[in-house]
């Protein structure tokens, strides 16, 4: 399955403005190994 450009483009954005990995899993419900793909 594939997220949706918006979602990817707004964990991105998330943590190049200073938000941490494990945070973005939470708010975002995506798994670490997404984040780094």
């Amino acid at each position: 399955m594939s997220y949706s450009l918006d979602l990817r483009e707004r964990v991105v954005s998330y943590i190049k403005q200073g938000g941490k990995i494990s945070e973005a899993t939470q708010i975002f419900q995506v798994s670490r190994i997404t984040i780094h793909r």
